[in-house]
This record gives C-alpha cells, sequence and structure tokens, in this order.
C-alpha cells in the first residue's frame, strides 16, 4: 500500500522541495548541523551528567519536528529516529556504549492526557520508543505521569515563565526507579521541562546518573 501511495503523492523534501524517496533529500540532510555534548553549569542537581540535543533546531530539523508535532505526520517517526540513530553512532560512539555497558534506561517526557487525548499521540513517547530500540538500551516510559495540563512550552514568553509552568508538573509512578536514566523530548530550548522531570526523578534514592537526550535545541 505505501508503495502505491508513494507513487500517487510522491514525497518532496520538506526543506527544499525537491522529489525524494524520503522526507529529506540527501543534500539537505548532510547539510544539518550536529550539536556537541554539553554540560549545562546552572543545573545544579548532583544526579544530572550532560545533555545531547543531536541537531541543531534550523533548516531540515526544524521542517521534520514542525510536521511531526503539529500536522500529526507519525510516518515521520522512523525516519527521524534513523537519522538520529546514525547521527549518535557516529559522532557519539563513546557514550552510546557507555550508556549500553552501564544499563541506562531511556524514558519519555510524558504528556497530560487531556493533551494527548486530544493529539492521539504522544510525539516523544514514539520517538523515544524507537530510538530505544535502535540504540539498544532500555526502555521505561512508564516512571514519570503528567500531573498538570500545563499551558505549551513553545507559547510563553521567558525561561521565568516556563519554569514556573513545569513546577511540580510531574509525579512518580513507582516507589523503585532504575540508576541510570536517559530523560527524552523531541525539542529543548531553556531544559525547563527536562529539569522538571528531573527533580521529579530526584525524589528517589535509586536514581544515580541522569543525562538528557532531545532530537534537536
Amino acid at each position: 500500500m505505501s508503495l502505491i501511495l508513494d507513487l500517487i503523492f510522491p514525497k518532496n523534501c520538506l526543506n527544499c522541495g525537491q522529489k525524494s524517496k524520503q522526507y529529506f533529500c540527501k543534500s539537505c540532510l548532510e547539510k544539518q548541523q550536529i550539536n556537541s555534548l554539553y554540560h549545562h553549569p546552572e543545573i545544579k542537581n548532583p544526579h544530572y551528567q550532560a545533555s545531547l540535543s543531536i541537531f541543531k533546531y534550523n533548516f531540515l530539523i526544524r521542517q521534520l519536528i514542525t510536521q511531526l508535532k503539529y500536522d500529526f505526520v507519525t510516518d515521520l517517526i522512523n525516519p527521524l529516529t534513523a537519522i538520529s540513530t546514525s547521527a549518535i553512532k557516529e559522532n557519539f560512539p563513546t557514550l552510546l556504549k557507555y550508556w549500553q555497558d552501564n544499563n541506562f534506561h531511556l524514558l519519555s517526557i510524558p504528556l497530560h492526557f487531556y493533551r494527548q487525548n486530544w493529539r492521539g499521540f504522544n510525539q516523544s513517547y514514539l520517538l523515544a520508543e524507537s530510538l530505544a530500540k535502535r540504540l539498544k538500551l532500555k526502555f521505561s516510559p512508564h516512571i514519570l505521569s503528567r500531573s498538570k495540563n500545563t499551558s505549551i512550552q513553545s507559547h510563553l514568553k521567558n525561561r521565568q515563565l516556563k519554569n514556573k509552568n513545569l513546577k511540580n508538573a510531574f509525579v512518580l509512578n513507582q516507589d523503585k526507579i532504575p540508576q541510570n536514566v536517559i530523560i527524552f523530548d523531541d525539542v529543548a530550548t531553556t531544559f525547563s521541562t527536562l529539569k522538571s522531570a528531573l527533580k521529579t526523578l530526584s525524589i528517589s534514592d535509586d536514581l544515580n546518573h541522569c543525562y538528557f537526550l532531545t532530537l534537536a535545541a
């Protein structure tokens, strides 16, 4: 069926419009910038290790994530996680091996059930599930839940409002959690969502090390 649909509605690169078998062409993908592993000095949580936002949030990646989140193009999940996996394996092989060898669990930022019911899916869950499988990491999506139906972060104007919006936004669903975790979200700007999730995880005495992972920042 997908082959028939591709013939009737051929895909174009979302960035340049060129006809392509994917939602992006090879030329645009090669121009997409990769970020470095970064430690945010303002995050004082002792469990926090570093943040990896794989791509710059511009150019092709912005188009792909926008189509997924706001136009509900869920068949972008596989190509997005495929190029993200390739970028991690090529640029951060030592970090990936460290995560694998030390039993890190990948967990996604949850949506409040009102918003998930409206959208029909949680893009962070779907992306994290696919990434965990591709990177050979354990996927633990139900450790956290969203206790507040917060405002959309991108609609808020400054860091203070974003931090206030996410205060006490998450709750732990279980008494025992993994020692080593990677909190995943699709995009980070101020990292307020990830920091709030880490604060809730830190209630547990089990937590040892935590990384942040996003597709873009």
